[in-house]
């Protein structure tokens, strides 16, 4: 037997779930007003106050029946009838809806078309390589403390591409168009501080990246594979491009005359193991020289001083010049070297 679409699947999830909200207010309504009409008539019957024909009547239609409250006129034992009998179906509704409720949110779940309410979260849209070693080096620097303790969304543009990936625990996975503002909004993207765009796609990128823009202050991270694109991408909005194929077309030409410098970069770009390049805060350090800074660097850290960044990095500077006020540190961390 054929599947539906997942665009189909979801737009039936949609219609089925405002259907079921409906219902429940509906018969949530109805429970509440036949206890307090049932209460009402109890309590002129029998002659109770109001609370106890009240907790009669939820009692009774709840089909609980502890019998520390009975009737004993006729047109009392009649309410009680038509009480049981309109509970069981009012409170079997109620239930069932609520059931119902539970099953469709754990199918969209696993189709990924549910909506969360992160804020502050991370999102990383896309496909291929770039993702799975995005979140590793990410979940890293989060564990290590190097990047804020936040949640993680990742949007996928359909099941086979989400098959391909094998997502870590804690991870929360969506399927849905990148370019529709529907997929952006079940995302929660309007709230996000950081959106990674990964799509294999250029022009997708700029359009992506436009209508993240356009909906959310968050810091956009681009990767694109032709350098035209880059600066079409930063008029766009995108807060940093990285050219994938550029970098790669670069290290290739390096492994043929300077190949040890693709080892270096691999290891320092990576926090997964060996050594690891990072940006830290250089408060302690202003004003010092850069021998002195680099010395007391290695005292404190055990770590390798490469210089500090301003508005660019600079590298290596003299050794007499003085670290300004405000810069942060590039480092090299040794093997198991400690967070900051």
């Amino acid at each position: 037997m054929p599947m539906l679409p997942s665009s189909i699947v979801f737009r039936l999830l949609k219609v089925k779930l405002k259907v079921s909200r409906n219902r429940l207010l509906l018969i949530a309504g109805s429970v509440v007003g036949l206890a307090v009409v049932f209460a009402a008539m109890f309590r002129y019957f029998e002659g109770v106050d109001f609370y106890t024909a009240l907790y009669w009547a939820v009692i009774t239609m709840a089909t609980i029946g502890y019998g520390d409250i009975t009737p004993h006129t006729p047109a009392g034992r009649a309410v009680a009838m038509v009480a049981a009998v309109a509970g069981i179906s009012t409170f079997t509704a109620l239930v069932s809806i609520i059931a119902e409720s539970f099953i469709s949110s754990t199918l969209r779940r696993m189709l990924g078309m549910q909506r969360v309410r992160y804020s502050g979260h991370y999102v990383v849209i896309g496909k291929g390589s770039s993702i799975p070693s995005f979140l590793r080096e990410l979940l890293v620097a989060i564990t290590s403390g190097e990047a804020e303790v936040k949640p993680v969304v990742v949007v996928f543009p359909n099941e086979d591409e989400r098959r391909k990936v094998e997502i870590p625990d804690g991870v929360e996975v969506l399927i849905g168009d990148p370019t529709n503002s529907e997929t952006l909004e079940r995302a929660h993207v309007r709230a996000a501080s950081y959106v990674v765009l990964a799509l294999e796609d250029d022009s997708k990128a700029v359009f992506a990246t436009l209508m993240v823009k356009r909906i959310s202050k968050a810091r956009v991270l681009v990767e694109v594979l032709s350098e035209e694109s880059s600066e079409l991408l930063k008029q766009a909005g995108a807060d940093r491009v990285i050219v994938s194929r550029s970098l790669a077309g670069r290290l290739l030409a390096s492994s043929i005359f300077e190949p040890e410098v693709v080892d270096v970069v691999d290891d320092l770009t990576t926090a997964l193991g060996g050594y690891d390049i990072s940006v830290i805060s250089g408060e302690g350090f202003w004003g010092l020289s850069y021998i002195e800074a680099l010395k007391k660097m290695q005292r404190v850290k055990g770590w390798f001083l490469l210089g500090y960044y301003l508005d660019k990095p600079i590298l290596s500077p003299p050794l007499d010049e003085k670290v300004p006020e405000g810069a942060r540190l590039i480092v090299i961390k040794p093997p198991e070297a400690p967070s900051v």
